[in-house]
């Protein structure tokens, strides 16, 4: 049978008898504790065994509390001021869903368009923060214009300067969007 050898460090202090130092087939953490010097982070664990030391983490855990207490009313109030106006809204007719969609619209694609911007800036790409508002427009114009032709017909059609977007709209739709490719294909760099 071999024998074990004994390993001495220089923190701690032999007899001369190695029963003290064999190796434990105990858990790693008393294995550690036998051959590691002792750290103060763990002589503070050690003297607190999980308590709480007066006045320590008692404020830390009730400043958590009220955070999350003025998340929860914060975010209560604006979800009816939400809902309220969603309802206000649908209420007030048609024109004041079509502005609401309209604008929430809008400031989504503002938002898409920062964040496109990086790349473009990169490239160096010319008019394209333009044509993307641009191309913006003529798709709301093309989308949305049989709907408020037909909900607004007694306005659209008895004004004469407004008539010809109402009898022509898709020919106009179309011919935006030929007008507008053309700064694209001109922008674009085919050689690379």
């Amino acid at each position: 049978m071999p024998k074990h050898k004994t390993v001495k460090f220089q923190h701690r202090s032999s007899n001369g008898n190695g029963a003290e130092h064999r190796r434990r087939s105990s858990s790693t953490s008393t294995s550690e504790s036998l051959s590691d010097p002792p750290s103060p982070a763990r002589e503070v664990d050690s003297k607190r065994n999980g308590s709480l030391i007066k006045g320590e983490k008692a404020t830390a855990g009730q400043s958590e509390y009220e955070k999350k207490k003025a998340t929860f009313i914060t975010r209560t109030i604006w979800t009816l001021f939400m809902i309220g106006g969603f309802f206000g809204a649908m209420f007030a007719g048609h024109i004041y869903v079509l502005m609401i969609i309209t604008i929430v619209q809008v400031v989504s694609f503002k938002e898409v368009i920062a964040i496109a911007q990086v790349p473009t800036k990169e490239k160096n790409l010319p008019l394209t923060r333009s044509l993307n508002w641009y191309f913006l427009a003529i798709t709301m114009y093309f989308l949305y214009g049989e709907s408020v032709i037909y909900y607004f017909k007694h306005i659209l059609l008895v004004d004469k300067v407004l008539l010809p977007f109402a009898t022509h709209h898709r020919f106009i739709s179309f011919m935006m969007y030929i007008i507008g490719m053309s700064p694209v294909v001109r922008g674009s760099d085919f050689g690379s």
